[in-house]
């Protein structure tokens, strides 16, 4: 991705998001440990849902880690 691409996603993003929603993503990462990667996916979950809030989102990217973890430790 280029920078005009990273610029105009960065912008899309903006738009989409509140503040709140923004900054809860940003206190995840730091806190918890997130990963960017989870972010990315919880941006992409409530950008394909209609009505999601950005919690559930995360519930939806860690609840799909889970079931990934435990496949694997089968």
């Amino acid at each position: 991705m280029n920078c005009i691409q990273l610029s105009q996603q960065a912008d899309l993003i903006a738009n989409t998001f509140s503040k709140l929603d923004l900054a809860k993503l940003v206190v995840a990462l730091k806190g918890s440990g997130e990963s960017l990667q989870n972010a990315v996916e919880v941006i992409d979950t409530v950008d394909a849902r209609q009505g999601y809030t950005i919690d559930q989102a995360w519930d939806e990217v860690r609840t799909g880690e889970s079931r990934l973890m435990a496949a694997n430790d089968d």
